[in-house]
């Protein structure tokens, strides 16, 4: 007669493989994060079309492209692209993420399972030169996705009683796993809550530009093409990315 497994479900780790998890429980903490972040006017049929139905579209709907380096965080370090939405939840302004793409395993993993942020792995490079900040995003490598870039020209003054002290950030993401039996529903959809504690070190303001180069099906940003810059900045700051909350099951 065999001998039976010891592993039960108490003895799995946060995440897997369940005896040497790729990614440790929340918080993950961020230093020296630096991000462009281009807000700009987009066709609302299209915003409407990626936003869950618990959200609302602001009277003046826009998207943000965003390009992140993370040059240190309990995560590694690594970069990162964000298609998002600002939007509201119950009346409060919230930012809802449909596309993020970075170049890392583990927080690609963590981002995807634990707060159902969409996340891809792509090309992505993001350079300074004295003509500004510019961001790359290529997926497959070789197609890029998308572009933008600003030149840091004016700096907004923070209060001194907010420098080091965190602030309250909310993003949404639809979290969704598949059902391993065929023809089932997912196993999981849920529109996850996560909430960011960000200290903000600079905050700089200049023009900025964003464009969209392929009609890739496969990452279909260019829906959200590009009508009118809005306003583009370039900050540095510090994170904590804590534990989400199940706003709504589907």
């Amino acid at each position: 007669m065999g001998k039976q497994g010891r592993l039960t479900a108490d003895d799995t780790g946060q995440a897997m493989p369940v005896d040497a998890p790729l990614y440790h429980k929340p918080p993950f903490h961020f230093r020296d994060v630096h991000a462009i972040s281009i807000n700009y006017e987009t066709d609302e049929e299209a915003l409407l079309a990626l936003l869950p139905d618990a959200l609302e579209l602001p009277e003046a709907p826009t998207a943000t492209l965003m390009f992140i380096k993370y040059p240190f965080s309990t995560l590694g370090p690594y970069e990162e692209t964000i298609l998002g939405i600002p939007c509201l939840l119950n009346g409060e302004e919230r930012f809802y993420i449909p596309h993020i793409v970075l170049n890392s395993d583990a927080p690609l993993a963590a981002g995807r399972e634990i707060y159902g942020y969409p996340k891809k792995l792509a090309d992505i490079e993001i350079s300074e030169s004295s003509d500004g900040v510019i961001g790359q995003m290529a997926r497959p490598a070789g197609n890029l996705i998308c572009s933008a870039g600003m030149r840091p020209q004016e700096p907004v003054p923070i209060p001194p009683e907010l420098i080091g002290t965190p602030t309250d950030t909310w993003s949404l993401a639809l979290r969704v796993i598949p059902d391993p039996g065929e023809g089932a529903r997912p196993s999981v959809a849920q529109l996850v809550e996560t909430n960011t504690k960000m200290s903000v070190r600079e905050i700089w303001t200049g023009p900025g530009w964003a464009k969209y180069h392929s009609a890739s099906s496969l990452d279909p940003w260019h829906k959200l093409d590009v009508r009118r810059i809005v306003s583009s900045t370039y900050q540095i700051y510090d994170m904590i990315l804590g534990f989400g909350r199940v706003v709504q099951d589907y």
